[in-house]
C-alpha cells in the first residue's frame, strides 16, 4: 500500500470513529442557547450621580438570575450597570433622604441600596425587615426620615431608617388579607397603606402613636378582579386613595368622595426638563418652556431572561414565552436557529395552540386573546387589521391565568384559567377561531376551584379535565382536594367530577389516548377508563409532574417532564417505558418537534432526543 491511499484509509477510519462517538443517541440532552435577553424594567427613577450631578436609574428584573441597576447620565446616555447580589427584580424603587438609591425585593422581601458616591461597592443588602415577607411592593418617604414599605403576604407595614439604619416589621395592616399593595405618606406625616384583594381597605398608620385603623367608608365597591385599595401622591401634595369607580381624598383620617384628582408628580430633573417616556435602553426629555423633546438610547447587558413556557407552533417551529417581560421567541430546528420576536403587554403567555397555520397565544393578566400569523413576516402587536399578533381582548368572566388550551369538538378552542385576584372558582371558555372570539363561557364548572389542565376524548365526546384548589392571589383555598371532571359540550355541563387522589391540590397535567384519559397528582399517573369512570391503574413518576408537559408524540408513546426528568409512557401497556435525568432543572415545558422534546431551564432551551 502506498504513503498517499495509507493516509487516506487511516483518514477514513478516523473520520467513522469520530461520527460512531459523536452520533446522537436517544436521551440526549442539548442545550439550543438563551433566546432573550433583554430583561424586565420595573421602573425609572431621578436620583443624584454621586458626583453633584443627577442621573436616571433604570431598575431591571432578571426571573432567571439577579436584578440590576443602570445608572445613565440624562445629557448623553452613558450607562453604567450594577449587579445585585441578591434578589431577582425589585418591585420598590426610591432615592433616599441620604442620596441612595434603594430597591426592595420579591422573593426574599430584602433591602438593597445603592451608593452613588462609592459605585466600586454595587448594590450591597442592606436586610429583610420582616421575618414572614417575602415582597416589598413600594416605598414612601416618612416626615420623620424614614422608609416605609407595603408587603405580601401578611399585607404588613415595616420601616428603615437610614440614618440609624434600623430596620422594624410594623405588624400586619389587615387581619386576614395578603397584600399591602401601595403606600403614601401624607402632608401630616401619616402612612395610607391600599388592601386586597379579596377584601379591599384602607388603612392609615400614624407613626407617633404606632396606630392604625381602617378608614374605608361603607357601601364602596372595588373593580371586578381586582378588589384592591391604591393610593397616591398627587401634585397637590395630598394622597388620594382609588377603589372600583371611586375616588377619595384623603384629608387626615377623613376620606373625601371627589370626582378628579390631580395628576401624579412628574419625575423632572434640576434643569426642569422632564422624563417624559422610558422604556428598555431608551427615554425621553422634554423641555416644557420650548415644548420640544429629545430622545437617548443607553445600553445594558442582561443575562437572559427566564422562560415561562414553549409549545409548538406553525411549520414546526418551537415558540416560547419569557416572564416579566413577556417575549416571544421563536425555534426553527430545521434551521437549527433562534428568533426573537417581540413582546405583548401582559406577564406572560400562559398557554398556546396552534390552529390552521396561526398560532394563539392566550397571556395574564386577562387571559387576553391573540393571534400570530408566521405568513406575515413582521411583529406588530395591536387590536388593528393589519397587527402581527392581532390582540382579540379577554376570553371572558373567570379567566386570569389560562393555563390550559386545547382543541375541542367542531373546530372551537378550550380554555381553562385560573380566576382573578381575590377570587374563587375559575372558568372554561369556548372560542371560535373562525369569528375570533368566545361563544360560550363555564364560570365554577368546579365550584371555588380552577382549571389547570383540559383534555379532549373523542370516542366519549366529552372533555376532561383537571381543578387546582386555589383561587386567585389573595385567597385561601375553600376546597381541600382538587378534582377530576368531564365537561359535556353538547350538554353544555360537567356530567362528572370525583376526587381521585387524597390531599391533591392539582392535576397539572392530562391528555386522552385511544379511549383512555391519563392524568397526573404529583408523581402520579393514573389511567382513567371514560367508559367506567374510575382509575383502573396508578403508574409511579420519576418525580412530581411538570403542568402541560404531557403528551403523544408522533411514535405512539406518551410523553412526560418532571422537574428533573422526561419519561416515556406505553398507553398500551400503562407502563413507563425510558426515563432520563435532565443535566439541568426542567422549568417549564413543552413541545414536540419530530423526534425531540423541547424545554425550558430558567434562560436557557433546552431539548431532549426521543430517537
Amino acid at each position: 500500500m502506498n504513503s498517499i491511499w495509507r493516509v487516506f484509509v487511516v483518514c477514513a477510519v478516523t473520520s467513522l470513529g469520530l461520527f460512531a462517538v459523536e452520533r446522537i443517541h436517544a436521551g440526549t440532552f442539548e442545550k439550543l442557547g438563551i433566546p432573550v435577553r433583554v430583561g424586565g424594567l420595573m421602573g425609572c427613577i431621578i436620583g443624584p450621580n454621586g458626583r453633584g450631578g443627577e442621573a436616571l436609574y433604570f431598575n431591571f428584573n432578571q426571573i432567571s438570575g439577579k436584578l440590576f441597576l443602570v445608572q445613565v447620565d440624562p445629557d448623553t446616555g452613558e450607562a453604567h450597570q450594577f449587579n445585585a447580589p441578591e434578589g431577582p427584580g425589585a418591585w420598590a424603587f426610591i432615592t433616599g433622604p441620604d442620596e441612595k438609591i434603594y430597591l426592595g425585593t420579591w422573593d426574599g422581601g430584602l433591602i438593597l441600596r445603592f451608593d452613588p458616591k462609592l459605585p466600586d461597592k454595587g448594590i450591597e443588602v442592606v436586610g429583610k425587615p420582616s421575618p414572614t415577607e417575602s415582597y416589598l411592593w413600594q416605598y414612601d418617604l416618612g416626615k420623620d426620615g424614614k422608609l416605609y414599605a407595603c408587603t405580601y403576604p401578611q399585607a404588613k407595614l415595616v420601616s428603615f431608617d437610614p440614618r440609624t439604619g434600623a430596620m422594624e416589621d410594623l405588624g400586619r395592616m389587615h387581619p386576614t388579607e395578603m397584600y399591602s399593595r401601595s403606600v403614601a405618606v401624607g402632608p401630616n406625616g401619616k402612612v395610607y397603606v391600599g388592601i386586597g384583594t379579596a377584601v379591599g381597605d384602607l388603612v392609615v398608620f400614624d407613626p407617633a402613636t404606632r396606630q392604625h385603623r381602617s378608614l374605608m367608608p361603607p357601601g364602596l365597591e372595588g373593580a371586578k378582579g381586582w378588589t384592591t385599595v391604591g393610593v397616591s401622591k398627587r401634585n397637590d401634595g395630598n394622597v388620594y386613595a382609588e377603589f372600583g369607580t371611586s375616588l377619595m381624598r384623603l384629608d387626615d383620617e377623613t376620606p373625601v368622595l371627589v370626582q378628579s384628582a390631580p395628576e401624579r408628580p412628574q419625575m423632572k430633573l434640576r434643569d426642569g426638563c422632564v422624563v417624559s417616556s422610558f422604556e428598555r435602553g431608551r427615554f425621553t426629555l422634554l423641555d416644557p418652556k420650548t415644548g420640544k423633546t429629545v430622545e437617548r438610547t443607553f445600553k445594558y447587558a442582561g443575562n437572559g431572561d427566564h422562560i415561562f413556557m414553549v409549545g409548538v407552533g406553525p411549520s414546526n417551529c418551537v415558540y416560547g414565552s419569557t416572564a416579566m417581560p413577556l417575549e416571544v421567541f421563536r425555534y426553527n430546528p430545521a434551521a437549527n436557529r433562534s428568533e426573537h420576536l417581540g413582546n405583548m403587554p401582559g406577564g406572560e403567555v400562559y398557554s398556546m395552540l396552534e390552529s390552521e397555520g396561526k398560532l394563539y397565544l392566550c397571556y395574564y393578566g386577562g387571559a387576553i386573546m391573540n393571534r400570530y400569523d408566521p405568513a406575515r413576516a413582521y411583529w406588530k402587536f395591536g387590536m388593528t387589521a393589519d397587527s402581527n399578533p392581532v390582540s382579540f381582548g379577554g376570553v371572558g368572566d373567570g379567566h386570569l391565568r389560562p393555563r390550559a388550551m386545547i382543541h375541542g369538538p367542531d373546530g372551537l378552542i378550550y380554555v381553562g384559567s385560573e380566576p382573578p385576584y381575590g377570587e374563587l372558582g375559575g372558568a372554561i371558555g369556548v372560542w371560535d377561531p373562525r369569528q375570533n372570539k368566545t361563544v360560550e363561557n363555564y364560570r365554577h364548572v368546579v365550584t371555588n376551584q380552577s382549571i389547570v389542565s383540559l383534555a379532549y376524548e373523542p370516542k366519549s365526546g366529552l372533555i376532561f379535565g383537571g381543578s387546582g384548589n386555589h383561587g386567585g392571589g389573595g385567597t385561601r383555598p375553600a376546597e381541600h382536594e382538587a378534582k377530576f371532571f368531564a365537561f359535556d359540550p353538547k350538554k353544555k355541563q360537567k356530567v362528572y367530577d370525583a376526587v381521585l387522589a387524597p390531599g391533591a391540590r392539582n392535576f397539572p397535567a392530562t391528555v386522552a389516548v385511544d379511549g383512555k384519559v391519563f392524568t397526573t397528582v404529583g408523581d402520579k399517573l393514573f389511567v382513567f377508563d371514560p367508559d367506567s369512570r374510575r382509575v383502573t391503574k396508578t403508574v409511579m413518576l420519576p418525580g412530581a409532574q411538570l403542568e402541560i408537559s404531557l403528551g403523544l408524540h408522533s411514535s405512539g408513546k406518551l410523553i412526560g417532564l418532571t422537574g428533573k426528568a422526561v419519561y416515556l409512557v406505553d398507553p398500551k401497556r400503562e407502563e413507563i417505558s425510558e426515563t432520563w435525568e435532565a443535566p439541568v432543572p426542567i422549568r417549564c415545558g413543552f413541545a414536540f418537534v419530530d423526534d425531540a422534546v423541547y424545554f425550558g431551564s430558567n434562560a436557557e432551551l433546552w431539548r431532549c432526543r426521543l430517537k
